[in-house]
């Protein structure tokens, strides 16, 4: 992988990281509308939080490789 892509690889770690908060928001939306259950609440909740593990991870790495060590912005 050369720097092009890896910063290429970064923008879109960066963009699913995004999307990612922002389904944990809407799933929490529904939630305090009761438009879901408890345990599709949860079941849902669980599948974002591993994603978001695993996207935060590969992003901690390819920040490190790309020399952008301001890893929380």
């Amino acid at each position: 992988m050369n720097i092009k892509d890896a910063h290429s690889y970064l923008k879109m770690l960066i963009k699913k990281k995004k999307e990612l908060e922002k389904r944990m928001e809407d799933l929490n939306k529904k939630k305090e509308k009761k438009q879901i259950t408890e345990d599709e609440y949860l079941k849902e909740k669980k599948k974002i939080e591993r994603e978001y593990i695993e996207v935060m991870d590969r992003l901690v790495q390819m920040k490190y490789i790309t020399g952008q060590h301001d890893l929380f912005s």
